[in-house]
């Protein structure tokens, strides 16, 4: 169509990470090995894949949205030691997740990410309480 521009959407967070340039220290492959860990726990939560303890799957999406950067292990401080703006891997997991149909609000007070398909025993558990309530 004339006059139509087309945007180009920022790379998945995991495609950006695998495409860094190799790190050369010890602890810059750390920090890369935190950040590709913590976006596939993520994933695989989301997709159903391996679900992930809810307690876990919380921590690592507010380690993600936090911009604290008084520790070393901060996703903030993760970022900058690779050379990172955190928006954009941050900016790169949300549409990941959306993408994969899991809702993923990744602000400090309220990072939660929600997994498409129940795990066996969310789902029965969902049932016994159905169960319970009808009577």
């Amino acid at each position: 169509m004339v006059g139509q521009t087309t945007q180009t959407l920022p790379p998945y967070a995991s495609e950006r990470l695998l495409r860094l340039q190799p790190p050369q220290t010890a602890e810059d492959r750390l920090m890369l090995a935190v950040l590709l860990d913590a976006v596939a726990l993520l994933r695989e939560h989301a997709t159903g894949v391996r679900p992930h303890l809810q307690r876990l799957v919380a921590d690592t999406a507010r380690w993600f949205a936090s911009d604290d950067a008084g520790s070393p292990r901060s996703f903030a401080n993760i970022c900058r030691g690779l050379g990172l703006d955190a928006a954009t891997p941050r900016d790169g997991l949300e549409r990941e997740l959306t993408d994969l149909g899991a809702r993923a609000l990744l602000r400090p007070q309220c990072a939660e990410v929600i997994p498409l398909r129940a795990s066996p025993v969310g789902t029965r558990a969902l049932r016994e309480h159905a169960v319970r309530s009808r009577g």
